[in-house]
């Protein structure tokens, strides 16, 4: 099942159906470029949150935006299905559209899913990975348990604070308005989440707990970029940097004055860094780029 419709600023939405799931994909600027920008976003960027950066990187690109089964107007899908399940769904909604090369772009949640697709196929001409998440330490498996056990008992004032409070650096906050304005309105979207995004939120969790390692020695030779904020605590520097490590052809950039939520605080560098590592113009070691 396929429903197609035309929308303005020359986009178009597509919505299929993989194995009984939804997928949706947007397009943006088709025919721009050769090869599309593939955007995979992060576990509460859904197509319509991310329509400001999208739109922007539509300048230069080529964009196809994906609400994965499970995110978005996508519904829930249980965490038994693993990441591999979503690339295969990905893989078909992109034949679909006729499309066999990519850039592929991945933030934090989406990196997850950008690292299993760039092993699983070919056709990944160059990667880009937002926080990228290799797997989680122990600290944040005992955060993300405890994140749930706050949701299934209504405990949201405090599972709000908690998710936000990873997401967002206590210390940027007291210096960065920009970085305390961003949390108060995470925080404040969490304790009204619906139902549905809070079913979501718990399957995502649980398909991470549970699929959320990725074999970093099978990373293929792509040209990859990967970014984070140099407050992210979330998926600290370190991490990021091993992922960019993994890779023969891998760069790192760590941004001043900002966390894990980069694409708020530092919106036109992560606009830079993307379309730099789209034309392949960003330094070819790893680099500490400036805001």
């Amino acid at each position: 099942m396929t429903t197609l419709h035309t929308l303005s600023y020359d986009t178009c939405f597509h919505s299929f159906s993989f194995e009984g799931f939804p997928i949706h994909l947007k397009e943006y600027s088709k025919g721009l470029t050769d090869i599309p920008l593939v955007f995979i976003g992060g576990a509460f960027q859904n197509i319509s949150q991310v329509e400001k950066l999208s739109m922007a990187l539509a300048k230069e690109s080529w964009v196809i935006v994906i609400d994965t089964p499970g995110n978005g107007d996508t519904g829930v899908l249980p965490h038994t299905f693993s990441f591999e399940f979503i690339c295969r769904a990905i893989h078909f909604g992109l034949k679909r559209l006729g499309v066999d090369v990519i850039n592929l772009l991945g933030c934090s949640y989406g990196s997850i899913i950008a690292m299993r697709y760039a092993q699983m196929y070919l056709g990944v001409e160059k990667l880009i990975l937002a926080s990228a998440m290799e797997k989680l330490p122990d600290a944040l498996v005992y955060e993300f348990n405890l994140l749930l056990f706050q949701l299934e008992w209504n405990r949201m004032e405090e599972f709000a604070a908690g998710f936000t409070n990873l997401m967002t650096n206590l210390d940027l906050r007291e210096s960065n308005k920009l970085c305390r304005i961003t949390a108060g309105k995470l925080e404040n979207a969490l304790l009204n989440a619906t139902t549905g995004i809070k079913e979501q939120f718990r399957h995502n969790t649980l398909r991470i707990l549970r699929d959320g390692k990725t074999d970093l020695s099978l990373m293929p030779d792509v040209d990859a970029t990967v970014f984070t904020g140099e407050h992210d605590h979330f998926v600290p520097v370190a991490a990021n940097q091993r992922v960019a490590d993994s890779f023969r052809r891998g760069r790192f950039i760590a941004v001043p004055d900002a966390d894990h939520m980069i694409h708020v605080e530092k919106f036109r560098t992560m606009i830079d860094i993307v379309l730099g590592a789209v034309r392949g113009d960003l330094d070819a070691e790893p680099v500490k780029q400036a805001a």
